[in-house]
């Protein structure tokens, strides 16, 4: 019988003042945070909640269809639903959701980044401003009111 090899971790190998070889385990990058872990759940449940709910509002659902979506949002609404089923459930609803999400906010930033190109403002220069056809006038200070006023008579419908 062969022997297997044990599975190494990649580690990074050095030598201290000592002479010894000392290893560290390499970090690609740092976990995330409960907070920022709990902040992106959010923004996945979220998304996943929004695109059934405009699913019901801009197609016809079949009624099977309809009932699948709204026990979908209940659950992933709810507070005693456990995260994994959670998950489970956003994934057989649409795959690969990250993946969905992160193409959305990238075209909705190319779609911003085009609207701020197109909308360049300029600055109307001082001879342009003054050749408007606008003229500013002061308003008159004796107007008299459009309404007139008769305090002593009673208001009556006159129908007959």
């Amino acid at each position: 019988m062969k022997q297997k090899k044990k599975k190494i971790p990649n580690r990074v190998s050095g030598t201290n003042g000592d002479g010894k070889i000392s290893e560290k385990p390499v970090l690609d990058e740092a976990p995330p945070s409960a907070e920022a872990q709990a902040e992106q759940l959010a923004r996945e449940l979220a998304w996943c909640v929004e695109q059934l709910e405009l699913g019901l509002k801009t197609q016809k659902p079949t009624p099977k269809q309809k009932e699948q979506a709204v026990g979908a949002i209940r659950t992933l609404r709810s507070e005693k639903t456990p995260l994994p089923r959670k998950r489970q459930l956003m994934r057989s609803l649409f795959g690969d959701y990250r993946a969905q999400m992160d193409a959305e906010w990238q075209e909705a930033l190319r779609a911003l980044r085009t609207a701020t190109h197109s909308a360049r403002v300029q600055l109307v220069g001082e001879t342009a401003r003054k050749k408007s056809g606008r003229v500013c006038r002061p308003r008159p200070t004796g107007r008299t009111k459009a309404t007139v006023d008769f305090p002593d008579e009673e208001f009556r419908f006159n129908f007959f």
